[in-house]
């Protein structure tokens, strides 16, 4: 296993970073056989930010399968990344390569084209939250 240093900020109004809340999902997108002969299933767990932080530990990836990672963080239009995880760790979040998810080559840029505009009315509708709908992937919910 490889330990992922995760710390995540957010903007506060007084111009510095606050540590940010939420949480964040993780999902192997292939079933593997480990080493021990037991198979794999592609089943999400989730870990909580704590003061914007969290450490986890992930299987390294091999190929045929990477780790599909889903950051819910209150305040933010959410993000989806796929990526693989080295050998050797600890590795920082913020140095995983995200990857496109159709060819697993490493992908430009992972938030749509839309998502700067749609934060940019959230903030003069003064909403609060636009967060992913968990029940309804692809859409998401604005919150005041």
């Amino acid at each position: 296993m490889t330990v992922v240093n995760i710390n995540l900020a957010v903007p506060a109004p007084d111009g510095s970073l606050a540590p940010a809340s939420g949480l964040l999902r993780f999902t192997p997108t292939q079933r593997r056989t480990s080493e021990g002969g037991a198979v794999v299933l592609p089943v999400r767990f989730q870990a909580d930010l704590v003061e914007g932080a969290v450490d986890v530990d992930l299987a390294p990836t091999e190929p045929g399968w990477v780790w599909r990672i889903d950051e819910h963080v209150i305040g933010s239009m959410g993000r989806t990344i796929y990526t693989t995880i080295p050998e050797d760790g600890p590795v920082q979040y913020s140095d995983l390569v995200p990857l496109d998810p159709g060819s697993l080559a490493p992908a430009p840029s992972t938030d749509p084209a839309w998502v700067a505009p749609l934060n940019e009315l959230a903030e003069r509708l003064s909403a609060t939250t636009i967060t992913p709908d968990p029940d309804h992937p692809g859409l998401y919910l604005i919150g005041t």
